[in-house]
Order: C-alpha cells, then structure tokens, then sequence
C-alpha cells in the first residue's frame, strides 16, 4: 500500500511538473482570468500599459495564449527576454516576475514575452509530451521571428517547468539559435523526479513517457549559460541540477548559487539580487 500510495503522489508530481496530462490538473481551456494591470505591481516595477499586448498564436490544433510587453515595432531592433514559466496555474500567476523584466536595465528597455503551454491558462490542448511543448514554443518564437528578431538579441530565461522546452530548444531545436539561456531552478531528468517523490529507484516510465535530460541538452548548447539555483531546493534538487548544468560547453558558463534558499529563488534572495544577477548576465 505504501507502494501505491507513493507512487501516486508521484503520478501527481510529474502531470503537474513535467507536462503529462496537464489538463486534468491545472486551468486549461479558458478558466481563470488575464489580469495585466499596474495595480498589482509595486510602483516601481509599473509598466506602460499601452504596451501591454496580449495576443494568440495556432500550435497544431490548438491555441497558445502569448503576453508581449513593450513596442512591437521595436521587435526588430531591441533585445527580447523570452520567459518560459514555471508550473503555475497561468501566466497571470508570473505577472510581478514580468514587471520586473520590464523594468530590467530602465523602463521596457527590453522586450519581454512570455506564453501559457497547452492546458494552462487560456491555451487550449494538453502538454502531452516533448513534441507538443516544442510547438508551442516554436509557435512564439516564429512570430518574434516573423517581426524581425535574430538570434543575438534573443535571451531565454526557463524558471522550473520551462526548462523542459528550454533544453531541447538550446541543443538545437529553436528557428532562432539561442546564445544566451538563463536556467533558473531547472528540473532535470523525468527519473530523478520519480525518485525524489518515490524515494525509491525506479524508472520514470513506470508513469510517464515524458523524456528529457537536460544534461544532454547542455552538452549540446554552444552558446552562454547562466544557472541559478539554492541549494535547499526541494522542488528541483540542487546536485541533480547541478550534475546537469556542468555538462555545459558553451562559450560561457555562470553559476549564481544560494546556500539555504528554496525554489521560490526570487523571492528568497529579492528582486535587487534576482534581477541584478540576470542583467549582468544578458550584458555580459
């Protein structure tokens, strides 16, 4: 019984973290509400609200909901932070962490975007595997690709869950080559979540046909990484992360690691820290 009841809690951690039938479990198809709006922001990280665009794009059958925050026109020119967030119910739960980005380096210095997967918030579908969530992200970056964005003004930053599609995307699989990728609490490996919520050795396809290592994936990004990571992370176990982040060969390679601090990084460490951090890095 104990057995069981294991894996099942198991069960539950990877179609809620690594994209099994996330629908079942989060607010797919139009539930809960876009609130892009300066009141939930502190002043200091207010955004203009007339560069607050929400727009959508087709991903096979289904429809992946997409936040811009700056100048569409400027596409073309200006440097653009690509978000791909954690696992939360929607984007709207990520809205402070965008203020921020827009607020990085003075007031929409750059471009900022950022979309809900299949089967979160307002996107329809399921995440039902590797393949899906790489559409999904191609189907945004196509269109940052179609207003004129290149590769050297591209910035991916993958907070937990989005480091699954950030991975692959790195190793070769974005229309825009990413040269510089910010992991911030990445998960790793499909087993090793198995195992942290098991505590045993067994196989992630016991529950899952959801693949993906994100060693491997390092090991074949040649661009500049930053790792962001505390060491009391309990979500997405700090060695683990780390043995994956090491096998990096890129041109550039930064750890920012924070001893006792848990998954919740930003707010353990504060915005100053947390933003300072990534702005050195994108200038770096």
């Amino acid at each position: 019984m104990r057995l069981l009841l294991s894996i099942s809690a198991a069960l539950s951690l990877l179609l809620t973290s690594c994209g099994g039938d996330v629908s079942a479990a989060m607010f797919a198809g139009g539930n809960g509400t876009y609130d892009f709006k300066n009141k939930w922001l502190d002043p200091e990280y207010h955004v203009d609200e007339s560069k607050i665009h929400l727009m959508d794009f087709s991903s096979d059958e289904d429809t992946i909901y997409a936040l811009y925050l700056g100048d569409i026109s400027q596409i073309a020119t200006d440097t653009i932070v690509l978000y791909l967030h954690g696992n939360a119910s929607s984007m709207d739960n990520f809205w402070e962490t965008a203020g921020l980005f827009a607020n990085l380096g003075g007031q929409h210095h750059f471009g900022f975007m950022m979309y809900d997967y299949r089967g979160f918030g307002w996107s329809t579908g399921q995440s039902t595997g590797p393949e899906s969530m790489a559409t999904d992200y191609d189907a945004v970056v196509e269109y940052l690709e179609s207003q004129g964005l290149t590769s050297d003004r591209l910035v991916v930053v993958a907070n937990s869950l989005g480091s699954l599609p950030a991975g692959p995307a790195a190793a070769g699989g974005s229309r825009i080559s990413i040269q510089k990728l910010v992991m911030e609490v990445p998960q790793s490996t499909a087993n090793v979540i198995m195992q942290n919520a098991t505590g045993l050795s067994l196989p992630s396809s016991m529950i899952t046909s959801y693949k993906f290592d994100l060693g491997e994936d390092m090991a074949n990004y040649t661009g500049e990484l930053l790792w962001m990571h505390g060491t009391a992370d309990a979500v997405a176990p700090y060695e683990t992360a780390k043995a994956a982040m090491q096998q990096h060969n890129g041109s550039y390679y930064q750890e920012a690691v924070y001893p006792d601090m848990g998954h919740g990084l930003r707010w353990d460490i504060g915005d100053e820290e947390w933003a300072g951090t990534i702005l050195d890095f994108i200038r770096h």
